[in-house]
């Protein structure tokens, strides 16, 4: 064991690194520079070497956005040693005289400073960007070549550093031979610059996910223009009349949203902002922002968007496991950079056992929180994540693994059913209770005389049974089968049946009477058609007698007949009306 260890260690030992080339591009013609290093690297040791370090300049490191190590075309394992010094491992070990080609991309934000720092609404904007003319390495650098891309003609001046030279938008320094490692020579560029300075200086994403399907996003933005500032005051007048006059301000800038969204808004406190337009394509959704008002140097605006994407897009299941998979930042303008970015996931309630996968840049785990909303009982999940100085090789995933089951989606509608099952039955409870403290009599009385009736009402129904079709049936018996002794017995017990019937109806009036004086009226209307229907009743069955008797002939028996029963029926009708207006 000590023997392989001590191998490794003159391994070590042995291998030296060296730059033997190295082709530098720097892109300034936007707010962010962009520094792409082709190093061609040669191990000059005698030991085989798996890593490669990459150094930042030490007056770029508080700006650095953004660092990868690729290397034919597959980007390598990055790991932070420490604070502008990064550790990349090769894709293969790298032999003694061998040489591998790699390419080190680095992002640098709030690098450009406006010069001078405050312009009138119709100046051109220049910036000053202060670098190293050579490349900073933690190795030795054979050859090198630099060329600084400014995305203007205009260049104001430039530091000089043989050899050196201008050609239209670019300025070249080198090439320089034998630099050794951490060399650094300062060189400061200053041209034009019109590109949006725009700075989101803090952005708010959350992210709330539902399982009836749909993810909902909302992102509240607080932007700035970081370029130089408006130094007399501004004219609507002028802007108007000429908007290319003001050629630092900022319009407008289109925010990529995803294909798949839906119910889209872009508001602030005031309200909607109606000047943003969405088009749609089959890759992505691209909504125009408009602010309000132009934005000019130092200038400041807030506002917040959001939509809707359907579940699929982000969330994936096995069982009750699931995987959340969702962009960490959206692409909200063209060379964006975000200062401080703040993202909110919210899982629905009773999720648990939470695991994320991180991209390959840094980014802050807060502590976990509760979030309540309608139906919750003991609140929704929520993951929060901070990161700083970000741009658009930020745009990468998030995943965030966690479990749920699936009996929890049950849990909003019972608890959507108890609650109506609650209400109805307080209702129903409520209004068969008396909360009064004193007696209502009067409310008593009117109780009593409804009771009376529905008793009065139902002895009207018995007298129309029991005694009005009763004696019509009387009387057709008595047309068939003229027995005096049968009919003398059916019409007694008709009679006898009548009479406590109509004693009953007559105590019934009087007590309603009493208990309601103002349905008096009402009662003796009923008892005054009753009285009608008694007379007929009488006449039918004096009719029935000159039958049995021989008294009257069977045609004119049957006409007074079908006229009696027709006067029955009508008087039977008026009472029934007069018991309803009751």
């Amino acid at each position: 064991m000590k023997v392989c260890v001590l191998l490794a260690l003159v391994a070590i030992a042995s291998a030296e690194i060296l730059n033997n080339h190295v082709n530098r591009v720097v892109d300034l013609s936007t707010q962010i520079a962009k520094v792409t290093s082709e190093v061609e690297v040669t191990n000059s040791g005698s030991g085989a070497e798996s890593t490669y370090r990459v150094a930042v300049d030490p007056s770029a490191v508080a700006h650095l956005a953004f660092i990868s190590v690729a290397q034919g075309g597959a980007v390598l394992p990055l790991r932070k040693v420490s604070d502008g010094l990064y550790e990349a491992t090769l894709a293969s070990s790298l032999g003694a005289g061998s040489k591998a080609t790699l390419v080190i991309l680095t992002t640098y934000t709030h690098m450009l400073e406006p010069f001078p720092r405050a312009i009138n609404q119709p100046d051109n904007q220049l910036v000053r960007y202060h670098s190293n003319a050579y490349f900073y390495s933690p190795y030795q650098t054979k050859e090198q070549f630099s060329k600084f891309n400014l995305g203007s003609s205009k260049i104001e001046s430039f530091t000089p550093r043989s050899p050196s030279n201008k050609e239209s938008q670019t300025v070249k320094y080198g090439p320089y031979s034998n630099i050794p490692a951490k060399t650094t020579a300062k060189v400061t560029l200053h041209f034009e610059n019109n590109s949006p300075f725009l700075t989101i200086t803090t952005l708010k994403r959350i992210v709330e996910v539902s399982h009836w399907g749909n993810i909902a996003v909302e992102e509240h933005y607080e932007m700035s223009h970081s370029g130089a500032k408006l130094k007399s005051q501004f004219s609507r007048l002028d802007f108007q009349r000429n908007p290319i006059g003001a050629p630092t301000a900022i319009k407008s800038f289109r925010t990529v949203l995803p294909a798949s969204s839906r119910d889209v808004y872009y508001r602030d406190d005031i309200g909607n902002i109606s000047t943003s337009n969405l088009r749609e394509t089959e890759d992505a959704n691209e909504l125009e922002i408009r602010p309000r008002f132009p934005l000019f140097g130092g200038w400041h605006t807030k506002y917040y968007i959001g939509y809707s994407v359907p579940s699929y897009e982000m969330l994936s299941s096995n069982a009750n496991n699931y995987k959340l998979d969702f962009p960490f930042v959206d692409h909200s303008y063209d060379n964006l950079v975000i200062d401080e970015v703040e993202v909110k996931v919210i899982l629905p309630e009773g999720a648990g056992d939470f695991q994320v996968r991180y991209p390959s840049f840094e980014i802050n785990r807060q502590d976990d929180d509760k979030f309540k909303t309608y139906l919750d009982t003991f609140g929704r999940p929520v993951l929060s994540f901070t990161a700083s100085n970000l741009e658009e090789n930020h745009i990468q995933n998030i995943e965030v693994y966690y479990t749920f089951n699936s009996l929890m989606l049950l849990q909003e509608p019972m608890l959507v059913t108890i609650a109506f099952m609650v209400l109805f039955l307080t209702v129903i409870i409520f209004v068969r209770l008396d909360f009064s403290i004193s007696v209502d009599e009067n409310r008593e009385a009117r109780q009593r005389a409804a009771y009376l009736v529905e008793e009065l009402y139902t002895i009207t129904n018995r007298i129309k049974n029991n005694v009005a079709d009763e004696t019509v049936e009387l009387l057709a018996s008595a047309k068939g089968s003229k027995d005096s002794k049968v009919f003398k017995n059916a019409k007694k017990e008709i009679e006898s049946q009548y009479k406590q019937l109509q004693e009953d109806s007559a105590s019934i009036s009087k007590k309603i009477i009493s208990f309601a004086p103002t349905l008096a009226d009402k009662v003796g209307d009923v008892s005054r058609r009753e009285g009608e229907r008694r007379s007929i009743i009488a006449s039918i069955t004096s009719l029935a007698d000159k039958v049995v008797n021989d008294k009257i002939s069977k045609n004119m028996c049957s006409d007074q007949e079908v006229a009696l029963i027709a006067k029955l029926y009508a008087a039977q009708t008026n009472i029934e009306d007069a018991l309803a207006a009751l």
